[in-house]
């Protein structure tokens, strides 16, 4: 059987450069640490809109949020498309043989999730053996103590749909073919998977999403378009999200620690 690679055409070698990179995750960087309480201002000036509660600031960040992922899209598609010339296939942002790749992306996954799974097993038994309680993430605590159904619901868009389909542009898409053109395809791989997990900022859950990433990076770099790795990473983001809701309406909230 042809390989899936073959059968999809090998995509354009990209144009950008890790200094463009550097561009986009400084601009990244400052938008979230540096530009969200000023965004806010600017939105609370325009909308009139005062934060009174825990839910309405949540809402107000989850907003924010997925505006700065946007517009960091779009500074991805400018320097792509109108400044090196590149169509969007180059970030593999391709339907090309879909459902296939979708196939694909989904036995990849399920074959590596219980590596993941086993990774998170052993973090949690030496955190635990050295008495360490890891600290939940914003995210994981946002979901376990929220009340309001238009942030839970918001949250979870947010999760299974808006994050995986923008990180993957940003680290596979965009950070890994420029990265391949420096160190080659397998450590361009585990880089922008190291990158990806780093970004997440939780030690604990460091190696579970450096595994995914690793995943994600190979699926890209085998079917040449996103459509894989979108796929797997919603897939992760949907059963983590599930396991948290049980968690919160059958556990009361209590995540157990193994």
């Amino acid at each position: 059987m042809m390989p899936i690679r073959e059968r999809c055409g090998i995509m354009p070698d990209c144009r950008w450069s890790i200094k463009d990179v550097i561009k986009v995750f400084v601009a990244y960087g400052i938008l979230m640490f540096a530009g969200m309480p000023v965004v806010a201002q600017v939105f609370r000036a325009i909308f009139g809109y005062t934060v009174l509660s825990v839910s309405a600031s949540r809402s107000m960040a989850l907003f924010i949020t997925i505006f700065i992922n946007g517009t960091i899209c779009l500074y991805i598609l400018y320097i792509v498309c109108a400044v090196h010339r590149q169509q969007v296939a180059a970030l593999g942002l391709s339907l090309t043989n879909l459902s296939n790749n979708i196939k694909w992306g989904m036995k990849r996954y399920f074959l590596t999730i219980p590596v993941i799974m086993l990774a998170g097993f052993i973090i949690n038994m030496v955190a635990n053996y050295y008495g360490i309680v890891p600290e939940m993430q914003d995210v994981v605590r946002w979901i376990l103590e929220e009340k309001s159904v238009f942030v839970l619901f918001s949250l979870i868009f947010l999760g299974i749909i808006v994050a995986p389909v923008i990180e993957e542009i940003m680290f596979r898409g965009f950070l890994q073919p420029a990265l391949k053109n420096v160190l080659g395809r397998k450590y361009a791989i585990i880089a922008s998977a190291s990158v990806f997990a780093a970004v997440h900022m939780d030690v604990y859950a460091f190696l579970q999403i450096f595994i995914l990433g690793v995943l994600l990076g190979y699926l890209y770099e085998r079917t040449q378009t996103l459509a894989a790795s979108i796929v797997a990473h919603i897939l992760h983001n949907s059963l983590t999200l599930i396991f948290l809701l049980y968690f919160k309406f059958f556990l009361k909230g209590k995540v157990p620690i193994f």
